[in-house]
């Protein structure tokens, strides 16, 4: 691994500019979880299950703390994969992204379009 051999980005960078990288890179983590949150998870949107004692409890949370509450559990997530396979390599993200990701959110979008043009929604 190249982390092994001259420790990768560590002899390109020094002082600031590897600080900078790393901010870079965290700030790139936390905007990807908040786009990742609105898009999938509701964003603001509380979470209502359909009983009402526990929906009127949610829905008096306000819509910042869902988001920044959903943001976080991405980054955790997020976190997660990278601590447990730190090996992955950039190739191998660009294809599990590319080759599996990417047509099931498409799968999932043409479905929920349809579902919406249909009137499927299972909304009270």
């Amino acid at each position: 691994a190249e982390s092994e051999l001259t420790a990768g980005y560590h002899t390109e960078y020094s002082g600031m500019g590897f600080g900078f990288y790393y901010l870079a890179e965290y700030l790139n983590l936390f905007v990807v979880s908040g786009i990742a949150a609105t898009v999938f998870l509701g964003g603001w949107a509380p979470l209502n299950i359909g009983l009402d004692g526990f929906d009127a409890v949610m829905n008096c949370i306000p819509g910042i703390v869902w988001f920044l509450g959903k943001t976080f559990v991405v980054v955790f997530l997020l976190m997660w994969i990278k601590w447990t396979f730190p090996r992955l390599r950039v190739d191998q993200i660009l294809k599990l992204e590319w080759k599996y990701l990417l047509p099931l959110s498409l799968i999932i979008l043409v479905l929920m379009t349809v579902c919406v043009a249909f009137g499927w929604t299972f909304t009270k």
